[in-house]
C-alpha cells in the first residue's frame, strides 16, 4: 500500500507525539505507539 505525503507526515507527527507521552506518563506500564495493520496490533496487545 502506497501512502500519500499527507499521510506519510501525520504517521510521523503521530510518532512524535506518542514518544513525548512515553517520556512523560509512567512508561514503565504503558506504552503508546502507532500501528500499521490489525496484526500488528494483535502482537502488541498479546505480547
Amino acid at each position: 500500500m502506497e501512502l500519500r505525503e499527507i499521510e506519510k507526515t501525520k504517521i510521523k507527527c503521530a510518532r512524535k507525539f506518542f514518544d513525548d507521552i512515553n517520556l512523560r506518563f509512567a512508561p514503565e506500564m504503558v506504552k503508546y505507539d502507532v500501528v500499521d495493520n490489525f496484526g500488528r496490533l494483535m502482537e502488541l496487545v498479546k505480547g
